[in-house]
């Protein structure tokens, strides 16, 4: 079966990589404010691409678009009315940072690490400032892999990526820098993207150690599209303020389709155009991954585009079928495919101090492959 491709029109529109001037869909924006989280401003009020609206835990998120900025009667949305279009540094333009202007880069362009969750990157790099033994590593793959990052660094960023890579030694001189870039050995395969498994595959680390390596900052972790972001913001002027979002198809035989598709999405942008711009056959549409418990939602419905939330979209031509859960078969599956070892097993067989928790990486394999349909990501959750 050909799965449809995108509209050439749609490409033209949405990916013009190389303009100076960048427009982003006419129309209204809206951006969640989450409970506790301290407003920069008073509302309603004119806002520029850039600035900053609100911060929470340490996380400040920008305004998407130049425009006129208002609190929704709630106070849990910004509604942004964009009323023009902006310039972009699209252009490569070296600049020298040292550690402190190389952090206030960081957190002016509202940068947050995309590999560890809730993690600032100007707060992530200065819990290394004053330790003296620690490694660097630099990543190619991403969580779920949903994009290939390395790829796009390498094909359109490659002079940026090699400054930041300089940058990096010039500022750490003393400590190891391990770059796993442009490794034409190293393949990608689920979890080989969630860092702690990254590791341990790599160093030949057991899981604990690897954990402990990151919860203790002895390893300073930066995943491909981290770096993307992080090269955005250096080398070419542009904050946090847009991300990819990945796009699969599932047909009605339940096949996926993993051609790479791809939309660069603004903060805040309405989602109402990709139904628009795909094959009516796709009605239902999910933004959680196939190692997730799957929240489906209908294609006309799917809201606002959030770059802290939403890296993946699948379309699906028919309602993904509800997994029953049947009794354990005892088969094993679920032990076989985990690649910790860590026992997963005797969750289903209510053992869970036989359950080796520490060397778990939630990484959803043991769901997928059980035949009986058990939720063992839910019993994980449970005991982690």
């Amino acid at each position: 079966m050909l799965f449809p491709r995108l509209p050439r029109a749609f490409a033209r529109k949405f990916h013009k990589t190389e303009n100076k001037r960048e427009r982003t869909i006419q129309g209204q924006f809206l951006i969640p404010v989450p409970a506790g989280s301290v407003i920069s401003e008073s509302y309603p009020t004119r806002v520029t691409h850039g600035q900053v609206m609100l911060s929470h835990n340490g996380t400040k998120v920008l305004a998407p678009v130049n425009g006129v900025a208002t609190l929704t009667p709630d106070q849990k949305f910004f509604q942004i009315k964009q009323d023009g279009s902006w310039s972009t540094s699209s252009v490569y333009h070296f600049q020298n940072y040292d550690f402190s202007s190389l952090t206030n880069a960081f957190d002016e362009g509202a940068l947050a690490s995309l590999d560890i969750q809730d993690m600032p990157l100007k707060d992530y790099f200065l819990k290394f400032k004053s330790n003296p033994s620690f490694r660097i590593v630099l990543s190619p793959f991403s969580r779920y892999q949903h994009l290939d990052f390395e790829n796009m660094i390498l094909g359109s960023m490659k002079e940026a990526y090699i400054s930041f890579v300089e940058l990096v030694k010039s500022i750490f001189p003393k400590v190891e820098v391990t770059n796993f870039f442009e490794n034409p050995t190293l393949k990608f395969e689920h979890p080989n993207g969630i860092p702690e498994y990254f590791l341990h595959k790599q160093f030949d680390w057991n899981v604990v150690k690897a954990k402990k390596s990151l919860l203790s900052n002895e390893i300073l972790y930066l995943g491909a599209e981290t770096i993307y972001h992080i090269l955005r913001k250096l080398y070419f002027g542009e904050p946090f303020t847009k991300r990819h979002l990945a796009v699969f198809l599932v047909d009605r035989k339940g096949r996926i389709d993993l051609e790479p598709r791809q939309f660069f999405l603004t903060n805040g942008q309405s989602l109402a155009f990709i139904p628009n711009n795909m094959d009516k056959r796709y009605k239902i549409a999910s933004f959680d991954t196939v190692f997730d418990a799957i929240q489906p939602m209908d294609v006309n419905a799917l809201g606002y585009f959030n770059i802290y939330e939403h890296y993946s979209i699948t379309l699906y031509e028919k309602l993904p079928v509800a997994r029953k859960e049947f009794s354990c078969i005892d088969c094993m599956e679920c032990n076989h495919y985990c690649p910790t070892h860590a026992n997963p097993f005797q969750l289903i067989k209510g053992k869970s101090e036989e359950f080796d928790k520490d060397k778990c990486v939630s990484c959803g394999i043991c769901t997928v492959y059980c035949p009986a349909g058990i939720d063992i990501r839910k019993r994980i959750e449970e005991v982690v």
